[in-house]
């Protein structure tokens, strides 16, 4: 059997980063295979330099995108491949439909799913971390031994160059402090940690004159936040550094670089753990299979929610917020690490 894997995927850095390996992962493990994406409007396809983006991704927002993936599939079959649709999070119904239609009209032979069980293929979600569950899905589904460095993420980026010149420190026994207080779902309250905390954290570190803090990123409202730590840190905030990434490429030589990163749960928390950075994450409603695991990694939760997360903005307060989580509690975290 010739398997050809199709994957559904979002629009974010994080999804890109983690499918991406992914894809380059499962062909090793499975040489005979071949992986596609179809992905809803994904700016961050252009990074993929392997092979062609337009041969493995599909946007299937754009009609003649997905009538391309639709005509790929179908020769696909017809020259001996069995193609098998994956969602890239559990139980999505939204997936699932998508995945049926394909079947529907003869361009997909099997769904296969974690937990919906009226997927063809039905597979236990065993794994922390999105990578590790898919992982461990083509180890069940294909009954093929994986190393333990597979689970290891990877950034999928050919040719990646580190430039370490974009933050100087003075003195080298500066601890270099990375805080990225921004989230791409940054206009829903649940995703938010408010300015006027990370204000109060960012004073606490400061009282450390080890530590050298920047602030990175290359989110919409860099400039409004540093606008509001100068009003509110006065001379304090001259000793903060600002290091505004205008790419991708940027953004990961600027994460190489840090000690220690201090983030909301985004796609830098993905690089980040590529890197084997140390990092402290708030995490608010994502899922926790979206949250990256290890020695190296504290996470922060809203602990007063009854509800594990959803990944969705969820008004009910019974469910998991960033913008609840205390400053106490943050710093706490910072004194084990710091």
């Amino acid at each position: 059997m010739k398997p050809l894997l199709l994957y559904t995927m979002t629009s974010g850095l994080g999804d890109f980063i983690v499918m991406g390996d992914l894809m380059r992962k499962v062909e090793k493990l499975v040489p005979e295979g071949r992986c596609l994406m179809a992905h809803r409007g994904n700016p961050h396809i252009n990074l993929w330099s392997y092979d062609s983006p337009s041969k493995r991704f599909f946007d299937v927002y754009q009609p003649q995108q997905f009538l391309k993936l639709i005509s790929t599939l179908r020769k696909a079959r017809k020259e001996g491949y069995t193609v098998f649709g994956f969602q890239m999070a559990p139980g999505s119904v939204q997936g699932f439909f998508f995945h049926l239609f394909l079947k529907k009209i003869k361009a997909l032979d099997f769904i296969v799913d974690f937990n919906l069980i009226n997927a063809d293929i039905i597979t236990p979600p065993r794994g922390n971390y999105i990578l590790d569950l898919h992982l461990n899905q083509i180890k069940e589904l294909f009954k093929i031994k994986i190393s333990e460095e597979f689970y290891h993420l990877e950034l999928p980026i050919k040719n990646l160059k580190f430039s370490n010149t974009s933050v100087k420190s003075v003195k080298e026994d500066k601890i270099k402090i990375g805080i990225h207080p921004w989230s791409r779902r940054g206009h829903l309250p649940c995703f938010v940690w408010p300015f006027e905390r990370w204000v109060e954290v960012i004073k606490f570190l400061l009282q450390n004159k080890r530590n050298e803090i920047i602030i990175f990123g290359k989110d919409k409202k860099f400039s409004e936040f540093k606008s509001y730590l100068q009003l509110k840190l006065g001379e304090a905030g001259k000793q903060i550094k600002f290091a505004l990434c205008s790419s991708v490429i940027e953004l990961i030589n600027m994460i190489k670089q840090m000690d220690l990163i201090l983030s909301v749960n985004t796609g830098v928390v993905h690089i980040g753990y590529a890197l084997n950075k140390k990092m402290i994450i708030l995490c608010g409603p994502s899922l926790d299979i979206w949250t990256p695991k290890g020695e190296n990694i504290l996470v922060v939760k809203d602990e007063d929610a009854l509800f594990q997360g959803a990944d969705k903005w969820v008004k009910d307060k019974k469910f998991r917020s960033v913008e609840k989580i205390g400053v106490e509690r943050v710093i706490d975290v910072i004194k084990y690490y710091v």
